[in-house]
């Protein structure tokens, strides 16, 4: 069997995704009166929050790249279960742990512990049931991931039933055009949500990744540039992001597919050196990124009364240290649990390379 090309260019892409979300948030960090009382470079930031956006469609076209010949094959369904829990949650639980437990101490002030039984079960399985905000908030994404993975594996039990499922999860999304905030989110809202199109859409831009030629791909990447940056151009003008968001997920699947065909035929894997690594922490940088940027930032506070650092190198200090945060944290604490995990559960069978969803 002919194994799974590595695709770095994809986790390169995660890296930029991840700093874009970072950046995103410190800008709207930094408008808080705590701290410098103004949204520094917000202007350029302001659309950061699209990594989330990249990630989904990122997270369609890996699982169908890593499991497409899971389909239709029932005794898959273990492996593939395996695949995903150890992926998603070890991690997830030792974040939450600690988070909990510090807030629980008074160490932090803005989050909310889980009280109550369905607080209790939305966070430990990532289920969504009202519409408690997880105590790791940008964890909120994970509840689409998680309902993803579940559907994808009626695809493994059944073909004709998984075509099924999706269709009848995706075909209302068509026509519902809604995105709520935190704190407004419930299970219909996020079971229901739009975003969740851009699986679908993910999982296209690898069936077209498995037909691209080399210059078929440059072509699509191209294509799916020019598309982002007319959708950009085209919100700015007004129109609101319940329209434009169907167009942005298009643009990362042509992105995502040109980028990934691209490496292929070219046959030497794309490698930027730190920003493989920003990749490869994407998850850590994702899940700790809000707790670091408020703790620098405090930090930064009191370092500012004694030296006066201008707001743009306080905003890049900041932004750099939360970064080098979340690599850490996934060299000696993300990476060794997964590994861990792998085998004790899936006595350490490894993925197929460049699988990591």
């Amino acid at each position: 069997m002919t194994s799974q090309p590595s695709l770095r260019s994809l986790q390169c892409g995660r890296g930029l995704a991840a700093m874009a979300v970072v950046a995103f948030h410190l800008s709207l960090l930094l408008a808080d009166p705590r701290y410098l009382g103004q949204p520094v470079l917000l202007d350029f930031t302001r659309r950061g929050n699209l990594g989330v956006d990249f990630f989904f469609v990122l997270s369609g076209f890996i699982i169908l790249f890593a499991h497409g010949r899971d389909i239709g094959r029932p005794e898959k369904l273990h492996g593939y279960l395996l695949k995903r829990f150890t992926r998603l949650y070890p991690a997830y639980w030792l974040y939450t742990a600690i988070f909990c437990s510090l807030v629980a101490v008074g160490v932090g002030s803005t989050s909310t512990l889980p009280t109550s039984l369905t607080d209790w079960i939305s966070t430990v399985f990532l289920l969504r049931i009202d519409n408690f905000e997880l105590p790791i908030v940008p964890a909120w994404t994970l509840i689409h991931e998680v309902a993803f993975y579940l559907v994808f594996s009626l695809l493994i039990v059944n073909r004709k039933l998984g075509i099924a499922a999706i269709a009848l999860w995706m075909l209302p999304l068509l026509f519902i055009f809604e995105h709520r905030e935190e704190g407004a989110r419930s299970a219909l809202t996020t079971y229901f949500s739009p975003l969740n199109l851009n699986f679908l859409i993910g999982m296209g831009a690898c069936l077209l990744y498995r037909k691209l030629g080399l210059s078929p791909a440059k072509g699509v990447f191209l294509a799916g540039i020019a598309a982002f940056a007319a959708t950009y151009a085209v919100e700015a003008s007004g129109l609101s992001y319940d329209f434009t968001q169907i167009l942005y997920a298009l643009s990362f699947g042509a992105i995502i597919a040109g980028a990934a065909a691209w490496e292929r035929e070219r046959r030497q894997p794309i490698s930027f050196g730190p920003l493989q690594l920003i990749g490869d922490a994407s998850y850590s940088i994702y899940l700790t990124h809000l707790a670091f940027l408020g703790l620098f930032s405090k930090i930064m506070m009191k370092l500012q009364g004694l030296v006066g650092l201008g707001p743009h190198v306080f905003y890049a200090i900041v932004f750099c240290l939360t970064v080098a945060a979340g690599c850490f944290l996934y060299v000696f604490v993300e990476k060794p649990v997964l590994k861990l995990c792998r085998r004790l559960l899936e006595g350490d069978r490894r993925q197929p390379a460049g699988a990591t969803a």
